[in-house]
C-alpha cells in the first residue's frame, strides 16, 4: 500500500473510532436538550457579550419545582427625593438643568394625566428659584409636598407648593399652586 494511502486509512479509522467512542456525527438537530445553548437572560452577562455561549455552564437539571422570585421592593421615597425632583423641574425651567441631556422628553418630571400636563406653561417668566428655602413634607405613602421661593421676571418672589406623587422612577409633579 503507498504512502498516502495507509495515511488515508489511518485517519478514516480515527473518524470511525470518533463516531462510535465520542458521537461526532451528532448535528444540532440531535444534540440532547441539556447540551443545547440556554438563551441569553436579560442583564445577564453573555446578553452583554462578555462571556459566550460555549463557555456558559448548562443549568443545572433538578426534579423539584423551582421557586419564584421574590417580588422586588421599592425603596420609600423620601423627602430628599421629592426636594431633588422640584429642583430639577425647576433647574430646567429656568434654563439651567442639573444635567444637559434633562430633558421632559427624556426624563418626565410632570405625572400624565396632572393639571400640570395640560397647562405646561405655569411656571413661565421664572428667572430663579431658593433651594436652600425648600422645604419638603410627605403626605401618605404615595405622595408629598414641597414648597420653595420662586422670583419671576419681574422680580417678585412668592411661595409655591408642588404636590408630588409617587411613580415609577420616583416622584412626579401633579399640581403647582401658590
Amino acid at each position: 500500500m503507498t504512502r498516502l494511502g495507509f495515511r488515508t486509512l489511518q485517519v478514516l479509522s480515527a473518524v470511525a473510532l470518533c463516531v462510535v467512542a465520542v458521537g461526532c456525527t451528532e448535528s444540532p438537530h440531535t444534540v440532547p436538550a441539556s447540551e443545547k445553548p440556554r438563551p441569553l437572560q436579560v442583564g445577564s452577562l453573555d446578553a452583554l457579550g462578555t462571556t459566550s455561549e460555549a463557555t456558559t455552564p448548562a443549568a443545572p437539571q433538578s426534579t423539584t419545582a423551582t421557586p419564584s422570585p421574590a417580588p422586588a421592593v421599592q425603596p420609600a421615597l423620601t423627602e430628599d427625593d421629592a426636594r431633588y425632583a422640584v429642583r430639577r423641574y425647576l433647574s430646567r425651567w429656568i434654563g439651567q438643568p442639573l444635567r444637559t441631556d434633562d430633558t421632559e422628553g427624556k426624563y418626565p418630571l410632570v405625572c400624565s394625566g396632572s393639571i400640570l400636563s395640560n397647562n405646561p406653561g405655569r411656571l413661565t417668566g421664572t428667572t430663579a428659584f431658593d433651594a436652600d428655602k425648600m422645604t419638603a413634607r410627605r403626605t401618605g405613602d404615595a405622595g408629598a409636598e414641597v414648597t420653595v421661593p420662586v422670583t419671576n421676571s419681574s422680580s417678585v418672589t412668592a411661595v409655591l407648593t408642588f404636590s408630588l406623587r409617587a411613580a415609577a422612577s420616583g416622584y412626579c409633579i401633579w399640581d403647582i399652586a401658590s
